[in-house]
């Protein structure tokens, strides 16, 4: 085992002991006020970039930028192997980043991108010139051609093309991303879309999830086509409406499992995703949980589904 790999075991249980977990972040509910907040939180691992006075987007902004700065440090620790796993895992933000982009040529507000430095596989100016223009840099990328030019059509084939990237580049994580595609997949069931047989999108959920799934035309349809081990995951999920707690569940889930993974794992690449995927859970919680501190505490059994 190369020394990198244990530094950079080091410094990923460094990193997520830090997190605030779950009684934190039912004190930042708990907190009465935005401000109230901010204040618990400005004392915690995320105190280097949430202060009193920011808005609540700027809020979850700063507990996913904080996350994002770990990963890159982090993809600094690690050798080669483990470098490559953190470009694929930082994919998620940039799939944040690329949702703003085109919320931006649909003449819609976005948030400032994140900065992925040396992680970014798209950079901005290259996805400006309209959404022929984005279509084509990701085409070019490791996203590939989504294959539209329609808003809603490209943010669906995003979200596949990252979860395929993971599962095939990050077996650590190869699980979660899994399980995580069936509930994307519920959300296109719910909403009525029909994915093209042929098209890149249909490709990736047949690779993810297996061909049986493109058939379901509803919920209980796509549980009984999923593979086995993740019906679990639509547990309790009748209607639309129970999505988010499924969603909740899974967040809960990954934070379980991967803080888990970081205690009893070694210095290996296990290590190191597990302590990426218990921040992002983390900064999650605390994003639902500046939520509710911001409605005075109103909504707050959300969190008791991720505890």
């Amino acid at each position: 085992m190369s020394t990198g790999w244990v530094a950079a075991q080091v410094r990923s249980r460094s990193l997520a002991s830090h997190c605030v977990g779950p009684a934190g972040a039912r004190e930042v509910a708990s907190a009465g006020s935005l401000d109230g907040a901010l204040a618990v939180l400005a004392a915690s691992g995320y105190g280097e970039r949430i202060h009193l006075g920011l808005n609540l987007a700027a809020s979850e902004r700063a507990l996913f930028a904080t996350v994002l700065r770990n990963l890159r440090v982090l993809a600094g620790w690690c050798p080669p192997l483990g470098a490559s796993r953190l470009h694929v895992l930082a994919g998620g933000f940039e799939l944040a980043n690329l949702s703003g982009e085109l919320a931006r040529v649909e003449g819609r507000d976005a948030a400032e991108p994140y900065d992925l430095g040396s992680l970014a596989s798209v950079t901005r100016s290259n996805a400006v010139a309209g959404m022929g223009g984005l279509r084509e840099a990701l085409r070019r990328s490791p996203w590939g051609d989504p294959g539209s030019l329609d808003g809603g059509a490209m943010r669906i084939a995003l979200q596949f093309a990252f979860v395929r990237r993971v599962v095939e580049s990050v077996p650590e994580a190869a699980e979660w991303a899994e399980s995580y595609a069936a509930l994307v997949l519920a959300r296109v069931v719910v909403a009525g879309v029909t994915l093209e047989p042929i098209s890149a999108t249909a490709a990736n959920v047949r690779a993810v999830l297996g061909p049986r799934v493109l058939a379901a035309r509803s919920l209980s349809d796509l549980a009984g086509t999923l593979p086995s081990h993740l019906v679990p995951v639509l547990e309790g999920i009748a209607e639309p409406q129970d999505l988010w707690a499924g969603e909740a569940r899974w967040w809960g889930r990954l934070w379980a499992d991967a803080q888990d993974r970081v205690q009893r794992g070694g210095a290996g690449p296990a290590t190191v995703v597990a302590a990426v995927c218990a921040q992002v859970a983390d900064a999650w919680r605390l994003r639902a949980a500046l939520e509710i501190a911001a409605r005075a505490g109103r909504g707050i059994e959300v969190l008791d589904a991720v505890a």
